[in-house]
Protein backbone atom coordinates (compact mmCIF):
# COMPACT_ATOMS: atom_id res chain seq x y z
CA UNK A 1 0.00 0.00 0.00
CA UNK A 2 1.24 3.49 -1.21
CA UNK A 3 1.80 6.30 1.64
CA UNK A 4 -1.16 8.26 -0.22
CA UNK A 5 -3.33 4.96 -0.18
CA UNK A 6 -2.37 4.64 3.80
CA UNK A 7 -2.63 8.13 4.87
CA UNK A 8 -6.71 8.12 2.67
CA UNK A 9 -7.32 5.10 4.82
CA UNK A 10 -6.14 6.92 7.88
CA UNK A 11 -8.36 9.84 6.96
CA UNK A 12 -11.74 7.65 6.42
CA UNK A 13 -10.98 5.89 9.78
CA UNK A 14 -10.35 9.41 11.86
CA UNK A 15 -13.51 10.94 10.08
CA UNK A 16 -15.78 8.00 10.90
CA UNK A 17 -15.27 7.17 14.27
CA UNK A 18 -17.69 8.66 17.27
CA UNK A 19 -14.57 10.19 19.35
CA UNK A 20 -13.86 13.74 18.60
CA UNK A 21 -10.82 14.39 16.91
CA UNK A 22 -8.31 17.72 16.70
CA UNK A 23 -4.46 18.06 15.94
CA UNK A 24 -2.56 21.19 15.94
CA UNK A 25 1.08 21.10 14.65
CA UNK A 26 3.91 22.76 15.92
CA UNK A 27 3.33 26.29 15.00
CA UNK A 28 -0.66 26.04 16.62
CA UNK A 29 -2.13 25.46 13.37
CA UNK A 30 -5.03 23.25 12.72
CA UNK A 31 -4.39 20.33 10.53
CA UNK A 32 -6.85 17.92 11.50
CA UNK A 33 -10.63 18.48 12.70
CA UNK A 34 -13.24 15.29 11.75
CA UNK A 35 -16.78 14.83 11.50
CA UNK A 36 -17.25 13.90 15.04
CA UNK A 37 -15.40 17.28 16.66
CA UNK A 38 -17.18 19.58 14.81
CA UNK A 39 -20.76 17.65 15.93
CA UNK A 40 -19.51 17.56 19.80
CA UNK A 41 -17.66 21.20 19.74
CA UNK A 42 -20.53 23.22 17.58
CA UNK A 43 -17.86 24.32 15.61
CA UNK A 44 -17.63 24.36 11.57
CA UNK A 45 -14.23 22.86 10.90
CA UNK A 46 -13.62 25.48 7.89
CA UNK A 47 -13.19 27.62 10.41
CA UNK A 48 -10.44 26.34 11.82
CA UNK A 49 -8.80 23.72 9.30
CA UNK A 50 -5.21 25.38 8.19
CA UNK A 51 -5.60 28.28 10.55
CA UNK A 52 -4.51 28.96 14.26
CA UNK A 53 -6.79 29.55 16.86
CA UNK A 54 -6.39 33.09 16.85
CA UNK A 55 -7.12 33.60 12.87
CA UNK A 56 -10.22 31.10 13.30
CA UNK A 57 -11.48 34.25 16.45
CA UNK A 58 -12.90 30.95 18.37
CA UNK A 59 -14.01 31.82 21.54
CA UNK A 60 -15.84 28.87 22.37
CA UNK A 61 -15.02 25.88 24.23
CA UNK A 62 -11.68 25.52 22.06
CA UNK A 63 -10.15 28.17 23.67
CA UNK A 64 -10.40 26.45 27.04
CA UNK A 65 -8.35 23.69 25.90
CA UNK A 66 -6.02 25.08 23.84
CA UNK A 67 -4.89 26.79 27.06
CA UNK A 68 -3.79 23.87 28.82
CA UNK A 69 -0.71 22.35 28.90
CA UNK A 70 -0.31 19.52 26.80
CA UNK A 71 -0.57 16.45 27.83
CA UNK A 72 -3.35 15.58 29.73
CA UNK A 73 -6.01 13.65 30.61
CA UNK A 74 -9.86 13.36 32.03
CA UNK A 75 -10.75 17.02 31.19
CA UNK A 76 -14.75 17.48 31.67
CA UNK A 77 -16.32 20.58 29.77
CA UNK A 78 -20.18 20.46 30.21
CA UNK A 79 -22.03 22.09 27.73
CA UNK A 80 -26.01 21.37 28.28
CA UNK A 81 -26.86 18.45 28.52
CA UNK A 82 -23.69 17.13 27.19
CA UNK A 83 -20.67 16.22 29.30
CA UNK A 84 -17.35 16.06 27.11
CA UNK A 85 -14.23 14.51 28.31
CA UNK A 86 -11.38 15.35 26.43
CA UNK A 87 -7.47 13.78 26.28
CA UNK A 88 -4.54 15.32 25.00
CA UNK A 89 -1.43 13.38 23.32
CA UNK A 90 1.39 14.97 22.49
CA UNK A 91 3.16 13.57 18.83
CA UNK A 92 5.97 13.90 16.98
CA UNK A 93 8.03 17.17 15.38
CA UNK A 94 5.51 18.42 12.48
CA UNK A 95 5.44 22.28 11.68
CA UNK A 96 8.71 23.22 13.27
CA UNK A 97 7.26 21.75 16.97
CA UNK A 98 5.27 18.98 18.85
CA UNK A 99 1.95 18.41 17.42
CA UNK A 100 -0.58 18.19 19.25
CA UNK A 101 -3.75 15.88 19.03
CA UNK A 102 -7.16 16.13 21.13
CA UNK A 103 -9.66 13.42 21.72
CA UNK A 104 -13.09 14.33 22.15
CA UNK A 105 -15.78 12.01 24.00
CA UNK A 106 -19.51 12.28 24.80
CA UNK A 107 -19.78 10.63 28.30
CA UNK A 108 -23.64 11.44 29.11
CA UNK A 109 -24.71 8.09 28.04
CA UNK A 110 -21.77 6.56 29.65
CA UNK A 111 -22.70 8.19 32.76
CA UNK A 112 -26.78 7.23 31.85
CA UNK A 113 -25.83 3.37 32.02
CA UNK A 114 -23.36 3.72 34.41
CA UNK A 115 -26.32 5.15 36.94
CA UNK A 116 -28.70 2.43 35.38
CA UNK A 117 -26.44 -0.40 36.08
CA UNK A 118 -26.00 1.28 39.71
CA UNK A 119 -29.39 1.36 39.96
CA UNK A 120 -29.78 -2.34 38.59
CA UNK A 121 -27.28 -4.08 41.05
CA UNK A 122 -29.02 -1.69 44.02
CA UNK A 123 -32.46 -3.44 42.52
CA UNK A 124 -30.57 -6.71 42.95
CA UNK A 125 -29.24 -6.13 46.21
CA UNK A 126 -32.60 -5.28 47.89
CA UNK A 127 -34.10 -8.35 46.31
CA UNK A 128 -31.43 -10.91 47.46
CA UNK A 129 -32.11 -9.11 51.68
CA UNK A 130 -35.69 -9.89 50.75
CA UNK A 131 -35.20 -13.24 49.53
CA UNK A 132 -32.57 -14.06 52.68
CA UNK A 133 -34.76 -12.23 55.14
CA UNK A 134 -37.69 -14.07 54.54
CA UNK A 135 -38.61 -17.30 57.01
CA UNK A 136 -40.29 -19.20 54.65
CA UNK A 137 -38.07 -21.22 52.31
CA UNK A 138 -38.13 -19.82 48.81
CA UNK A 139 -36.53 -21.86 45.77
CA UNK A 140 -36.05 -21.70 42.57
CA UNK A 141 -35.19 -24.24 40.03
CA UNK A 142 -34.58 -23.77 36.06
CA UNK A 143 -36.19 -26.09 33.31
CA UNK A 144 -33.57 -28.64 33.72
CA UNK A 145 -34.10 -28.83 37.14
CA UNK A 146 -30.96 -27.28 38.78
CA UNK A 147 -30.68 -24.99 41.73
CA UNK A 148 -30.60 -21.38 41.09
CA UNK A 149 -31.18 -19.91 44.29
CA UNK A 150 -32.92 -20.83 48.02
CA UNK A 151 -32.65 -18.47 50.88
CA UNK A 152 -29.59 -19.99 53.35
CA UNK A 153 -31.62 -19.00 56.53
CA UNK A 154 -34.62 -21.58 55.36
CA UNK A 155 -31.71 -24.17 54.03
CA UNK A 156 -30.05 -24.58 56.83
CA UNK A 157 -33.36 -24.98 59.10
CA UNK A 158 -35.23 -27.74 56.50
CA UNK A 159 -31.73 -29.57 55.40
CA UNK A 160 -28.85 -28.64 57.75
CA UNK A 161 -26.85 -27.02 54.52
CA UNK A 162 -25.77 -23.81 53.24
CA UNK A 163 -27.47 -22.50 50.05
CA UNK A 164 -24.06 -22.86 48.22
CA UNK A 165 -24.20 -26.56 48.91
CA UNK A 166 -27.67 -26.69 46.75
CA UNK A 167 -27.23 -23.90 44.43
CA UNK A 168 -25.75 -25.83 41.16
CA UNK A 169 -27.34 -29.31 42.36
CA UNK A 170 -29.83 -31.09 40.28
CA UNK A 171 -32.77 -31.56 42.57
CA UNK A 172 -33.35 -35.37 41.22
CA UNK A 173 -30.12 -36.11 42.82
CA UNK A 174 -31.17 -34.06 45.80
CA UNK A 175 -34.25 -36.15 45.75
CA UNK A 176 -32.08 -39.45 45.13
CA UNK A 177 -29.72 -38.44 48.05
CA UNK A 178 -32.68 -37.69 50.76
CA UNK A 179 -32.11 -34.39 51.27
CA UNK A 180 -35.93 -33.81 50.71
CA UNK A 181 -38.59 -36.08 49.04
CA UNK A 182 -40.21 -36.20 46.74
CA UNK A 183 -39.44 -33.49 44.14
CA UNK A 184 -41.86 -31.51 42.36
CA UNK A 185 -40.38 -30.14 39.81
CA UNK A 186 -41.15 -32.96 36.87
CA UNK A 187 -45.02 -32.80 37.89
CA UNK A 188 -44.52 -28.81 37.25
CA UNK A 189 -42.63 -28.91 34.06
CA UNK A 190 -45.30 -31.57 32.84
CA UNK A 191 -48.68 -29.42 34.08
CA UNK A 192 -47.14 -26.34 33.54
CA UNK A 193 -49.17 -25.49 36.51
CA UNK A 194 -49.27 -24.74 40.45
CA UNK A 195 -48.54 -27.92 42.18
CA UNK A 196 -48.87 -28.25 46.23
CA UNK A 197 -47.21 -31.13 48.48
CA UNK A 198 -45.95 -32.80 51.22
CA UNK A 199 -42.06 -33.01 51.36
CA UNK A 200 -39.88 -34.91 53.84
CA UNK A 201 -36.79 -33.65 54.44
CA UNK A 202 -33.04 -34.93 55.57
CA UNK A 203 -33.63 -33.54 59.08
CA UNK A 204 -37.53 -35.01 59.41
CA UNK A 205 -38.97 -31.67 58.81
CA UNK A 206 -42.45 -32.22 56.99
CA UNK A 207 -42.72 -28.96 54.41
CA UNK A 208 -46.36 -27.99 52.66
CA UNK A 209 -44.65 -26.81 49.29
CA UNK A 210 -46.46 -24.65 46.45
CA UNK A 211 -44.46 -24.76 43.33
CA UNK A 212 -45.77 -22.16 40.59
CA UNK A 213 -43.84 -22.50 37.06
CA UNK A 214 -42.78 -19.37 35.35
CA UNK A 215 -43.39 -19.13 31.51
CA UNK A 216 -41.88 -17.32 28.38
CA UNK A 217 -44.20 -15.96 25.62
CA UNK A 218 -44.52 -18.88 24.01
CA UNK A 219 -45.77 -21.11 27.02
CA UNK A 220 -42.55 -23.20 27.96
CA UNK A 221 -41.59 -23.26 31.46
CA UNK A 222 -37.92 -21.56 32.52
CA UNK A 223 -38.07 -21.24 35.98
CA UNK A 224 -39.87 -23.00 39.06
CA UNK A 225 -40.24 -20.75 41.91
CA UNK A 226 -41.26 -22.92 44.86
CA UNK A 227 -42.14 -21.48 48.90
CA UNK A 228 -42.12 -24.73 51.21
CA UNK A 229 -43.26 -23.66 55.15
CA UNK A 230 -42.56 -25.92 58.05
CA UNK A 231 -45.58 -27.86 59.16
CA UNK A 232 -44.57 -28.43 63.00
CA UNK A 233 -44.70 -24.05 62.98
CA UNK A 234 -47.64 -23.57 61.16
CA UNK A 235 -49.19 -26.29 63.80
CA UNK A 236 -47.52 -24.12 66.59
CA UNK A 237 -49.02 -20.59 65.16
CA UNK A 238 -52.22 -22.38 64.84
CA UNK A 239 -52.17 -22.56 68.76
CA UNK A 240 -50.90 -18.88 69.22
CA UNK A 241 -53.88 -18.24 67.12
CA UNK A 242 -56.59 -20.31 68.71
CA UNK A 243 -55.52 -18.45 72.26
CA UNK A 244 -56.16 -15.01 70.05
CA UNK A 245 -59.44 -15.95 69.30
CA UNK A 246 -60.19 -17.46 72.69
CA UNK A 247 -59.68 -13.52 74.25
CA UNK A 248 -62.56 -12.85 71.89
CA UNK A 249 -64.80 -15.71 72.17
CA UNK A 250 -67.55 -13.97 73.42
CA UNK A 251 -67.63 -11.23 71.23
CA UNK A 252 -67.28 -14.09 68.17
CA UNK A 253 -69.79 -16.88 69.90
CA UNK A 254 -72.90 -15.45 68.06
CA UNK A 255 -71.16 -14.63 65.04
CA UNK A 256 -69.42 -18.56 64.50
CA UNK A 257 -73.09 -19.70 65.77
CA UNK A 258 -74.10 -17.88 61.86
CA UNK A 259 -71.37 -19.31 60.12
CA UNK A 260 -71.90 -22.69 61.44
CA UNK A 261 -75.97 -22.79 60.74
CA UNK A 262 -74.47 -21.81 57.21
CA UNK A 263 -71.87 -24.51 56.74
CA UNK A 264 -73.20 -27.51 55.47
CA UNK A 265 -70.09 -29.41 56.07
CA UNK A 266 -69.63 -28.24 59.51
CA UNK A 267 -69.37 -32.30 61.30
CA UNK A 268 -67.74 -33.70 57.90
CA UNK A 269 -63.83 -34.26 58.22
CA UNK A 270 -62.92 -35.64 55.20
CA UNK A 271 -59.57 -35.61 53.01
CA UNK A 272 -59.56 -39.21 51.73
CA UNK A 273 -60.15 -39.74 48.28
CA UNK A 274 -63.61 -42.34 49.33
CA UNK A 275 -64.98 -39.95 51.99
CA UNK A 276 -64.69 -37.02 49.27
CA UNK A 277 -66.69 -39.18 46.53
CA UNK A 278 -68.93 -39.84 49.21
CA UNK A 279 -69.62 -36.48 50.21
CA UNK A 280 -69.80 -35.58 46.65
CA UNK A 281 -72.50 -38.41 45.63
CA UNK A 282 -74.50 -37.07 48.67
CA UNK A 283 -74.35 -33.64 47.55
CA UNK A 284 -75.86 -35.05 44.19
CA UNK A 285 -78.89 -37.07 45.82
CA UNK A 286 -79.48 -34.67 48.14
CA UNK A 287 -82.00 -32.77 45.30
CA UNK A 288 -84.16 -35.62 44.37
CA UNK A 289 -86.41 -37.99 47.28
CA UNK A 290 -84.10 -40.98 46.17
CA UNK A 291 -84.15 -43.54 49.23
CA UNK A 292 -80.63 -43.80 50.11
CA UNK A 293 -79.08 -47.02 51.79
CA UNK A 294 -76.03 -45.88 54.28
CA UNK A 295 -73.57 -48.72 54.71
CA UNK A 296 -70.67 -49.10 57.02
CA UNK A 297 -68.80 -50.08 59.83
CA UNK A 298 -70.24 -49.29 63.54
CA UNK A 299 -69.00 -45.61 64.26
CA UNK A 300 -68.11 -44.74 60.98
CA UNK A 301 -70.58 -42.03 60.70
CA UNK A 302 -73.72 -43.18 59.11
CA UNK A 303 -75.85 -41.02 60.68
CA UNK A 304 -73.64 -37.68 60.24
CA UNK A 305 -73.69 -38.40 56.00
CA UNK A 306 -77.70 -38.74 56.32
CA UNK A 307 -78.11 -35.54 58.37
CA UNK A 308 -75.74 -34.19 55.77
CA UNK A 309 -77.78 -35.34 52.86
CA UNK A 310 -80.82 -33.40 54.97
CA UNK A 311 -79.00 -30.50 55.14
CA UNK A 312 -78.37 -30.27 51.52
CA UNK A 313 -81.76 -30.89 50.09
CA UNK A 314 -84.75 -28.82 49.57
CA UNK A 315 -86.56 -30.26 52.84
CA UNK A 316 -83.47 -28.82 54.68
CA UNK A 317 -86.10 -26.51 56.63
CA UNK A 318 -88.41 -29.14 57.86
CA UNK A 319 -87.83 -32.04 60.33
CA UNK A 320 -84.88 -34.61 60.02
CA UNK A 321 -86.02 -37.62 62.77
CA UNK A 322 -83.95 -40.39 63.48
CA UNK A 323 -85.08 -43.41 64.98
CA UNK A 324 -82.98 -46.37 65.69
CA UNK A 325 -84.48 -49.36 65.02
CA UNK A 326 -81.77 -51.45 66.83
CA UNK A 327 -82.43 -49.78 70.41
CA UNK A 328 -85.93 -49.87 70.84
CA UNK A 329 -87.99 -53.27 71.50
CA UNK A 330 -89.78 -55.04 68.42
CA UNK A 331 -93.08 -54.74 70.65
CA UNK A 332 -92.74 -50.87 70.99
CA UNK A 333 -91.13 -50.24 67.24
CA UNK A 334 -94.34 -50.84 65.46
CA UNK A 335 -96.16 -48.10 67.56
CA UNK A 336 -93.56 -45.80 67.81
CA UNK A 337 -92.83 -45.66 63.71
CA UNK A 338 -96.53 -45.75 63.34
CA UNK A 339 -97.92 -44.31 65.85
CA UNK A 340 -101.53 -45.59 67.33
CA UNK A 341 -105.24 -44.57 68.04
CA UNK A 342 -106.94 -43.68 70.83
CA UNK A 343 -107.39 -47.18 73.22
CA UNK A 344 -105.51 -49.11 70.50
CA UNK A 345 -104.15 -51.22 72.63
CA UNK A 346 -103.45 -52.08 76.81
CA UNK A 347 -102.09 -49.06 78.53
CA UNK A 348 -102.02 -46.87 75.25
CA UNK A 349 -102.58 -43.18 75.78
CA UNK A 350 -105.90 -41.86 75.45
CA UNK A 351 -105.32 -39.45 73.15
CA UNK A 352 -103.45 -41.63 71.18
CA UNK A 353 -99.82 -40.85 69.97
CA UNK A 354 -98.00 -39.44 66.63
CA UNK A 355 -95.55 -41.81 65.11
CA UNK A 356 -92.29 -41.06 63.44
CA UNK A 357 -93.03 -40.80 60.25
CA UNK A 358 -95.62 -38.82 60.64
CA UNK A 359 -93.46 -36.66 62.40
CA UNK A 360 -90.69 -36.76 59.43
CA UNK A 361 -93.99 -35.42 57.42
CA UNK A 362 -92.31 -33.25 54.53
CA UNK A 363 -88.86 -34.02 56.28
CA UNK A 364 -86.41 -36.85 56.20
CA UNK A 365 -86.91 -39.93 58.21
CA UNK A 366 -83.65 -41.39 58.85
CA UNK A 367 -83.74 -45.62 59.81
CA UNK A 368 -80.50 -46.37 61.73
CA UNK A 369 -79.63 -50.44 61.58
CA UNK A 370 -82.51 -50.85 59.07
CA UNK A 371 -81.33 -54.33 59.32
CA UNK A 372 -82.97 -55.21 63.00
CA UNK A 373 -87.02 -54.47 61.75
CA UNK A 374 -88.72 -57.69 62.32
CA UNK A 375 -89.95 -59.53 58.69
CA UNK A 376 -93.56 -57.64 59.81
CA UNK A 377 -92.86 -54.25 60.46
CA UNK A 378 -90.50 -54.29 56.93
CA UNK A 379 -93.94 -55.78 55.03
CA UNK A 380 -95.49 -51.90 56.63
CA UNK A 381 -92.65 -49.96 55.97
CA UNK A 382 -92.61 -51.27 52.42
CA UNK A 383 -96.06 -50.08 51.68
CA UNK A 384 -94.93 -46.45 53.10
CA UNK A 385 -92.26 -46.81 50.45
CA UNK A 386 -94.23 -47.65 47.82
CA UNK A 387 -97.92 -45.95 48.51
CA UNK A 388 -96.69 -42.99 50.67
CA UNK A 389 -99.35 -43.82 52.92
CA UNK A 390 -99.56 -45.55 56.44
CA UNK A 391 -102.08 -46.70 59.11
CA UNK A 392 -101.77 -46.03 62.71
CA UNK A 393 -102.08 -49.43 65.22
CA UNK A 394 -105.33 -49.72 65.73
CA UNK A 395 -106.61 -47.40 62.64
CA UNK A 396 -108.52 -47.84 59.61
CA UNK A 397 -108.06 -45.09 57.34
CA UNK A 398 -104.79 -44.78 55.59
CA UNK A 399 -103.02 -41.34 56.27
CA UNK A 400 -100.83 -40.05 53.21
CA UNK A 401 -97.20 -39.15 54.09
CA UNK A 402 -94.66 -36.76 52.33
CA UNK A 403 -91.32 -37.96 53.45
CA UNK A 404 -87.72 -38.76 52.38
CA UNK A 405 -86.36 -42.22 53.66
CA UNK A 406 -82.74 -42.51 54.30
CA UNK A 407 -81.63 -46.06 55.94
CA UNK A 408 -78.34 -47.16 57.25
CA UNK A 409 -77.27 -50.46 58.40
CA UNK A 410 -73.47 -52.06 59.88
CA UNK A 411 -74.64 -55.47 58.70
CA UNK A 412 -74.24 -57.50 55.20
CA UNK A 413 -78.15 -57.05 54.39
CA UNK A 414 -77.38 -58.81 50.87
CA UNK A 415 -76.44 -61.71 53.16
CA UNK A 416 -79.41 -61.61 55.11
CA UNK A 417 -81.93 -61.31 51.70
CA UNK A 418 -80.13 -64.61 50.50
CA UNK A 419 -80.91 -65.81 54.32
CA UNK A 420 -84.35 -64.82 54.06
CA UNK A 421 -84.07 -62.82 57.17
CA UNK A 422 -84.90 -59.39 55.29
CA UNK A 423 -87.24 -58.93 52.28
CA UNK A 424 -85.65 -59.07 48.84
CA UNK A 425 -88.44 -56.19 47.56
CA UNK A 426 -87.79 -53.80 50.66
CA UNK A 427 -83.87 -54.70 50.34
CA UNK A 428 -84.14 -52.85 46.49
CA UNK A 429 -86.60 -50.58 47.29
CA UNK A 430 -84.27 -49.32 49.91
CA UNK A 431 -80.83 -49.78 48.03
CA UNK A 432 -81.89 -46.95 45.09
CA UNK A 433 -78.51 -45.13 45.51
CA UNK A 434 -75.87 -47.20 48.32
CA UNK A 435 -73.46 -45.09 50.05
CA UNK A 436 -70.62 -47.18 51.82
CA UNK A 437 -68.53 -45.45 54.01
CA UNK A 438 -65.34 -47.52 54.31
CA UNK A 439 -63.79 -47.96 57.62
CA UNK A 440 -61.40 -45.41 59.76
CA UNK A 441 -58.25 -48.13 58.65
CA UNK A 442 -58.83 -48.25 55.16
CA UNK A 443 -58.34 -44.15 55.09
CA UNK A 444 -56.15 -43.41 57.02
CA UNK A 445 -55.72 -39.73 55.64
CA UNK A 446 -58.55 -38.75 57.48
CA UNK A 447 -57.47 -40.03 60.91
CA UNK A 448 -55.20 -36.80 61.35
CA UNK A 449 -57.60 -34.02 60.43
CA UNK A 450 -60.35 -35.94 62.46
CA UNK A 451 -57.64 -35.69 65.68
CA UNK A 452 -56.78 -31.87 64.76
CA UNK A 453 -60.98 -31.24 64.43
CA UNK A 454 -62.06 -33.27 67.76
CA UNK A 455 -58.94 -31.17 69.70
CA UNK A 456 -60.06 -28.45 68.74
CA UNK A 457 -63.74 -28.78 69.43
CA UNK A 458 -63.19 -30.08 72.64
CA UNK A 459 -60.86 -27.38 73.55
CA UNK A 460 -63.09 -25.06 73.06
CA UNK A 461 -65.97 -26.88 75.16
CA UNK A 462 -64.00 -27.51 77.87
CA UNK A 463 -61.57 -24.41 77.97
CA UNK A 464 -58.11 -26.10 76.93
CA UNK A 465 -55.21 -25.66 75.14
CA UNK A 466 -53.63 -29.06 75.07
CA UNK A 467 -52.14 -30.50 72.21
CA UNK A 468 -50.84 -33.67 70.55
CA UNK A 469 -47.21 -34.15 71.79
CA UNK A 470 -44.14 -36.15 69.45
CA UNK A 471 -44.54 -39.32 68.67
CA UNK A 472 -48.49 -39.43 69.31
CA UNK A 473 -49.58 -38.41 66.39
CA UNK A 474 -47.85 -42.14 64.47
CA UNK A 475 -49.13 -44.07 66.98
CA UNK A 476 -52.74 -42.69 66.33
CA UNK A 477 -52.53 -43.08 62.80
CA UNK A 478 -51.15 -46.57 62.49
CA UNK A 479 -53.78 -47.84 65.15
CA UNK A 480 -56.38 -50.43 63.36
CA UNK A 481 -59.55 -48.40 64.53
CA UNK A 482 -62.25 -51.55 65.45
CA UNK A 483 -64.78 -48.84 66.63
CA UNK A 484 -63.88 -46.08 64.02
CA UNK A 485 -64.60 -42.39 64.60
CA UNK A 486 -66.54 -42.60 67.35
CA UNK A 487 -63.71 -44.73 68.96
CA UNK A 488 -61.41 -41.89 67.86
CA UNK A 489 -63.63 -38.99 69.36
CA UNK A 490 -64.39 -40.90 72.81
CA UNK A 491 -60.16 -41.33 72.97
CA UNK A 492 -59.74 -37.75 72.29
CA UNK A 493 -61.61 -36.73 74.91
CA UNK A 494 -60.35 -39.27 77.47
CA UNK A 495 -56.97 -38.29 76.41
CA UNK A 496 -57.77 -34.25 76.78
CA UNK A 497 -59.51 -34.59 80.47
CA UNK A 498 -57.35 -37.22 81.80
CA UNK A 499 -53.52 -36.43 80.83
CA UNK A 500 -51.37 -33.92 82.67
CA UNK A 501 -49.79 -31.06 81.43
CA UNK A 502 -50.33 -29.38 78.33
CA UNK A 503 -49.30 -31.67 76.05
CA UNK A 504 -50.79 -35.07 75.75
CA UNK A 505 -47.55 -37.59 75.80
CA UNK A 506 -47.39 -41.10 74.11
CA UNK A 507 -47.53 -42.48 78.08
CA UNK A 508 -51.22 -41.53 78.25
CA UNK A 509 -52.42 -43.68 75.43
CA UNK A 510 -53.98 -47.21 76.02
CA UNK A 511 -51.89 -49.91 76.72
CA UNK A 512 -53.05 -51.83 73.46
CA UNK A 513 -51.49 -48.05 71.34
CA UNK A 514 -48.05 -48.98 73.12
CA UNK A 515 -47.70 -52.83 71.29
CA UNK A 516 -46.12 -50.64 68.33
CA UNK A 517 -43.36 -49.69 70.60
CA UNK A 518 -42.19 -52.63 72.05
CA UNK A 519 -39.01 -53.72 69.55
CA UNK A 520 -38.34 -56.90 71.98
CA UNK A 521 -40.78 -58.59 69.98
CA UNK A 522 -42.62 -56.55 67.35
CA UNK A 523 -45.61 -57.98 65.81
CA UNK A 524 -47.76 -57.05 62.96
CA UNK A 525 -51.61 -57.13 63.35
CA UNK A 526 -53.92 -57.69 60.43
CA UNK A 527 -57.22 -56.28 59.87
CA UNK A 528 -58.37 -57.63 56.80
CA UNK A 529 -57.53 -60.08 53.60
CA UNK A 530 -55.48 -58.39 51.02
CA UNK A 531 -52.63 -59.65 48.36
CA UNK A 532 -49.49 -60.67 49.68
CA UNK A 533 -47.55 -58.27 47.42
CA UNK A 534 -49.99 -55.62 48.56
CA UNK A 535 -49.69 -56.34 52.06
CA UNK A 536 -45.87 -56.50 52.27
CA UNK A 537 -45.88 -53.16 50.18
CA UNK A 538 -48.04 -51.76 52.57
CA UNK A 539 -45.96 -52.75 55.30
CA UNK A 540 -42.58 -51.44 53.62
CA UNK A 541 -44.13 -47.69 53.75
CA UNK A 542 -45.06 -47.74 57.27
CA UNK A 543 -41.92 -49.23 58.08
CA UNK A 544 -40.19 -46.57 56.43
CA UNK A 545 -42.35 -43.37 57.75
CA UNK A 546 -41.99 -44.88 61.40
CA UNK A 547 -38.15 -45.11 61.48
CA UNK A 548 -38.04 -41.59 59.28
CA UNK A 549 -40.46 -40.29 61.84
CA UNK A 550 -38.73 -41.61 64.45
CA UNK A 551 -34.89 -41.04 63.48
CA UNK A 552 -35.52 -38.04 61.61
CA UNK A 553 -32.82 -39.03 58.61
CA UNK A 554 -33.21 -41.02 56.07
CA UNK A 555 -28.81 -42.32 57.19
CA UNK A 556 -30.26 -43.08 60.45
CA UNK A 557 -33.46 -44.78 59.52
CA UNK A 558 -31.57 -46.85 56.66
CA UNK A 559 -29.09 -48.35 59.18
CA UNK A 560 -32.44 -49.48 61.66
CA UNK A 561 -34.08 -50.99 59.12
CA UNK A 562 -30.43 -52.70 57.22
CA UNK A 563 -31.07 -51.02 54.06
CA UNK A 564 -29.58 -48.11 52.00
CA UNK A 565 -30.72 -44.69 52.51
CA UNK A 566 -31.23 -44.50 48.82
CA UNK A 567 -32.95 -47.84 48.49
CA UNK A 568 -35.20 -46.42 51.07
CA UNK A 569 -36.12 -43.61 49.86
CA UNK A 570 -36.40 -45.00 46.20
CA UNK A 571 -39.01 -47.82 48.28
CA UNK A 572 -40.75 -44.54 49.34
CA UNK A 573 -40.72 -42.95 45.82
CA UNK A 574 -42.11 -45.86 44.47
CA UNK A 575 -44.91 -46.95 46.50
CA UNK A 576 -46.52 -43.13 46.49
CA UNK A 577 -46.45 -43.83 42.89
CA UNK A 578 -48.44 -46.45 43.03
Amino acid sequence: MSLMERLKALELIYENTPIGVVALDGGGRFFVFNLSAEELTGEKRERFLGRTLAEARSQGMLASWLSLPCPFKGYTDRRGDRNLLVNCFLLGEIGGGKARVYLIEDISRLEAVSEELNRAKQLNAEIVAILESSYDELFVVSSDGIVIRVNNQAAERFYGKKASELIGRNVRDLEREGIFYPSITDQVLKTRARYDAIQRTITGKVLMVTANPVLDDQGNVVRIVANSRDMTELNELRQKLDRSERLNRQYQSEINKLKEKGNLLEDIVAYSREMLKNIDLAEKVAGVDSTVLVLGESGVGKDVMAKLIHRMSPRRDESFVEINCGAIPETLLESELFGYEPGAFTGARKEGKIGQIELAGGGTLFLDEIAELSLHLQVKLLKVIQDRKFTRVGGSQPIPVDVRIIAATNRDIRKMVNEGSFREDLYYRLNVIPLEISPLRQRREDIAPLIYFFMDRLNRRYGMEKRIGAGVMDLLINYSWPGNVRQLENLIERLLVTSDGPEIAVDDLPEEFHAGLKEESPRIILTGVLPLKEAVGQLEVQLINMALNRLKTAEAAGELLGVHPTTLMRKLKKKSHQ
